[in-house]
């Protein structure tokens, strides 16, 4: 296949720029989402929208134990996830940080938690750029990351997984397992 070579029956041979460039992901190389040295980023598959999985995410929320649990926001733009997750880490901000300072601010306290799993649920309705931002966020911080994605994964997400390392969980059996009841034992 040629590098103008249409990539789909409408002809299209643009898309790798979209979903794998700088102005979808905002990082300087978006190429290099690989997790070396990491545990991969895992991509909870929720195909049905099942409840229990909301639900057993939720009740596995546990900062103290490294356990934290987003239920994103649901707006139009990306400023509101970090929001989120600042608040699901117990951290107060300011009600009117850009994406830019929340994505920063996150990241500190993330440092500040140490070991952690990061649950995004709803990862349906983010696109792939913030999907992008998270995985690099996985990638430069000891956040494990789990998107839990209700709905089957769209080509545009499939394809930037494919520049990343992850592994998917479909089965509630499975994410039961990544998601244990909370205790309220804090982590060593």
């Amino acid at each position: 296949m040629g590098l103008l070579d249409p990539i789909n029956p409408l002809g299209e041979s643009g898309i790798d720029v979209l979903v794998c460039g700088a102005v979808c992901s905002r990082r300087p190389d978006p190429g290099t989402l690989r997790t070396e040295g990491r545990p991969p980023c895992t991509v909870v598959l929720d195909r049905e929208d099942d409840v229990r999985f909301t639900r057993t995410a939720l009740a596995s929320h546990t900062p103290a134990a490294g356990r934290i649990v987003v239920h994103p926001t649901v707006a139009s733009g990306d400023r509101l996830l970090w929001h989120d997750i600042l608040w699901a880490l117990g951290t107060r901000c300011a009600a009117r940080l850009s994406r830019e300072e929340g994505e920063r601010a996150v990241r500190t306290a993330l440092d500040a938690t140490g070991p952690c799993q990061v649950t995004v649920l709803r990862a349906h309705r983010i696109g792939p750029g913030l999907w992008a931002d998270l995985v690099h966020l996985h990638r430069t911080t000891c956040a494990d990351l789990v998107l839990v994605h209700h709905a089957e994964l769209p080509d545009g997400l499939a394809h930037l997984l494919r520049h990343c390392d992850y592994r998917i969980v479909d089965t509630f059996a499975g994410m039961a397992q990544l998601h244990p009841p909370a205790t309220v034992s804090p982590r060593p």
